[in-house]
């Protein structure tokens, strides 16, 4: 039964040792597409052809790359997104200064699996075959090509076409067929225009998957665009996914708006950098030593950007080793933790080593004290990092898709950490996808906690304190109102904490009546349990108890909010047993006559229309009662 999977060959080696010819014999296309290319008879730019295999229906492709030293810039960005290399080395030939190169950028690249093809095998006796056959072996030896297969090949008789195959297919079956979820990106290694279809690209899909309709960003230039057609295979298809080669027709693009080194990715998952640390491997053929701030070219998938060197834990790397770095770029890209690269000298240009990235969005470091914070981010795993960049963002959290950003995994993974973390007590989710430390979290429950004593020492006879006042002193940053509202919703359910409506207070808290606050309290709700409905304007009661006009607003917004009296306007209060009871005397009369006038409501409860009509005001806005002319009737309730 055949397998779909989506594997991408590289051809990689020497200018003229027959790449183009052999996956022209493999594959029936000629990847030489340009008039130039075909005049000088040298691959100056990428081509791409599909290769059926055996047991994998339509879904193997390759990547052909130029072997001139001049054309290294378009090597490195055919390479990029390959799952395994074609490595070819002509027969006739053997061992050349490009093969050299084309290894290194293989290998710094993190390719692991591949086969040698020994091309012009019909040129070369089997005594020349057996020596570059050693001479491949010495040049691989100690790298993942040590222990492929060296297939003599001849284009022209097609002899070792079948072995080739076999191996490719092989190769084929034994690749880790990537995760179709988390980020969309796929760097752009051509642009052009067809007529009545507009911009189109191609490129090779390294993570996720893309819909036809779906929007997505070109970066760096940001350039928000929908996907108008895809295809893979010269087929229209309605969904591409990691490891394909993909064509996609974008709408709202012209063709100047894009280029090579460009990357299209999901809306809001990455953003470009112009620092990035990385471990850099100088190469052991690298002529000498790297010095300090030595201006180098970065080669990240299909983009191209000059940088400086800033070594971390030494002055200078010599060849074959490595160290830690941090890259100051002077153009941006587009990266996330674990990328490699490829690092060649500015001039002369020829590759010199390579690397991984460690952190994508690093602030500028300081040698030493910079290498231990990148060295913790290298060995840290996923779970360490995640709570590291949580611990950082304190209180202002982390939004799930800069955290992806900054961790540089795949969504579903970087959900499964954050997911444990919460079931283990140690980050709490947000809204919009924001996530907080437990030490944040932990930190702002003590603030709010500090901030309400403060405010209740302040106001001692109020049972509550104003949720806005507590908001505004715990969390004066609108960045941490998050992290507030999550602080005190468990504040609240671990019930040291009490809600009533926009009203806080600590568990166990009750208003301080004392002295002369005692007094004027008691003077009040006596005068008040003696007016009934016609009570004495509360400030005349509030100052026939000695306090001043401070003290006497305070003490009846204090008696109010603990409910020992009720406010039906600014100057009428009354008891809450005086209310209940002209309420019920309200809705038993109109229940018996159906509607009640102000005059009945006067000789009903025995009150002046002062009283009368701030009371049945309230029974309106409490949903009681509803006007109808001048008279009053019971509200119709429903459900």
């Amino acid at each position: 039964m055949s397998v779909e999977r989506h594997v991408i060959f590289g051809t990689a080696g020497h200018v003229d040792h027959g790449k183009s010819s052999l996956v022209l014999a493999l594959t029936g296309t000629d990847p030489d597409r340009l008039a130039e290319e075909k005049a000088r008879e040298m691959t100056i730019d990428l081509g791409f052809a599909f290769l059926p295999l055996p047991g994998l229906k339509h879904s193997a492709a390759i990547v052909d790359v130029p072997g001139h030293e001049m054309f290294v810039r378009n090597m490195v960005a055919g390479v990029t997104g390959i799952d395994a290399v074609i490595f070819v080395v002509a027969a006739d030939e053997g061992v050349m200064p490009q093969t050299v190169e084309h290894l290194e950028v293989v290998r710094a690249l993190g390719i692991s699996t591949g086969v040698v093809a020994l091309t012009k095998s019909d040129k070369a006796a089997a005594e020349r075959i057996a020596e570059v056959t050693e001479e491949v072996r010495t040049l691989t030896r100690g790298t993942f090509l040590e222990e492929a297969r060296v297939l003599p090949v001849s284009s022209v008789t097609r002899e070792g076409l079948p072995a080739l195959q076999e191996e490719l297919a092989r190769i084929a079956a034994r690749v880790r067929t990537r995760s179709a979820a988390g980020i969309f990106r796929l760097p752009i290694d051509r642009v052009f225009s067809l007529k009545g279809a507009g911009t189109v690209i191609t490129g090779t899909v390294i993570s996720g998957s893309l819909k036809t309709g779906e929007n997505v960003v070109a970066l760096p230039k940001g350039l928000d665009l929908r996907v108008r057609n895809l295809q893979v295979h010269n087929e229209t298809v309605e969904q591409v996914f990691a490891g394909q080669r993909a064509a996609v027709n974008l709408a709202d693009a012209s063709k100047e708006d894009l280029e090579r080194g460009d990357v299209l990715a999901t809306p809001g998952a990455l953003a470009p950098s112009l620092m990035m640390d990385a471990r850099l491997y100088l190469s052991s053929r690298a002529p000498r030593a790297l010095g300090q701030r030595t201006r180098v070219r970065i080669h990240h998938q299909t983009r191209e950007v000059m940088a400086r060197v800033v070594l971390l834990e030494t002055e200078s790397l010599p060849p074959g080793e490595s160290a830690l770095v941090q890259l100051r770029l002077e153009s941006a890209l587009v990266a996330v933790a674990g990328d490699p690269f490829v690092m060649r000298s500015y001039s002369p240009m020829f590759v010199i080593g390579g690397g991984a990235i460690v952190d994508a969005h690093p602030p500028k470091r300081q040698k030493r004290a910079g290498a231990e914070e990148v060295a913790k981010r290298e060995s840290s795993a996923l779970a360490e990092t995640v709570a590291e960049t949580l611990d950082k963002a304190g209180a202002r959290g982390v939004r799930l898709d800069k955290l992806q950003v900054l961790c540089g995994v795949l969504e579903t993974e970087l959900r499964g950490v954050l997911e444990q973390f919460q079931a283990e007590g140690e980050a709490r989710a947000g809204r919009q996808d924001f996530w907080f430390g437990s030490g944040a979290v932990q930190e702002m429950q003590s603030a709010i906690v500090s901030c309400m004593a403060k405010l209740h020492a302040q106001e001692p006879l109020r049972p509550f304190a104003p949720l806005n006042a507590v908001a505004a002193a715990s969390s004066p940053s609108p960045e941490t109102r998050e992290c507030f509202r999550i602080a005190l919703a468990l504040l609240q359910e671990q019930k040291k904490v009490v809600a009533s409506g926009e009203k806080l207070a600590l568990a166990g808290h009750s208003p301080q009546w004392v002295g002369r606050y005692a007094q004027a309290r008691d003077k009040i709700l006596s005068s008040l349990a003696q007016s009934g409905l016609s009570a004495p304007p509360p400030l005349e009661i509030a100052a026939a108890a000695a306090l001043n006009s401070s003290e006497q607003k305070r003490v009846l917004e204090a008696m109010t909010e603990a409910g020992m009296i009720r406010r039906l306007a600014e100057d009428i209060c009354i008891l809450p047993g005086v209310f209940d009871q002209s309420r019920s005397k309200v809705v038993e009369f109109i229940a018996r006559n159906g509607s009640m006038n102000i005059a009945q409501a006067r000789d009903l409860l025995g009150a002046s229309r002062k009283y009368l009509l701030p009371l049945l005001e309230t029974l309106d806005r409490e949903g009681v009662t509803i006007r109808q002319g001048d008279s009053r009737v019971l509200r119709t309730r429903t459900g």
